[in-house]
């Protein structure tokens, strides 16, 4: 539970980023909001946020560079 409190923290805020990150975690691991990611993955997440930022926007407007 702590470590999706600090999630939504973390990639909260921005509707759009929000929706984004909504939608890359629907498509890679069929989870339909944060407290449906493998424990794991949110650890992960929380060590290298700007790398799953990276992902989320990579896959959802591949069209524009980062």
């Amino acid at each position: 539970m702590q470590t999706v409190e600090r999630l939504h923290r973390l990639l909260g805020g921005d509707a759009h980023i929000e929706n984004m990150v909504l939608a890359y975690i629907d498509y890679r691991w069929k989870a339909e909001n944060l407290f449906y990611i493998p424990e794991r993955i949110a650890r992960e997440i929380l060590k290298r946020p700007d790398d799953f930022l990276k992902a989320v926007r990579n896959h959802c407007e591949p069209e524009l560079p980062f």
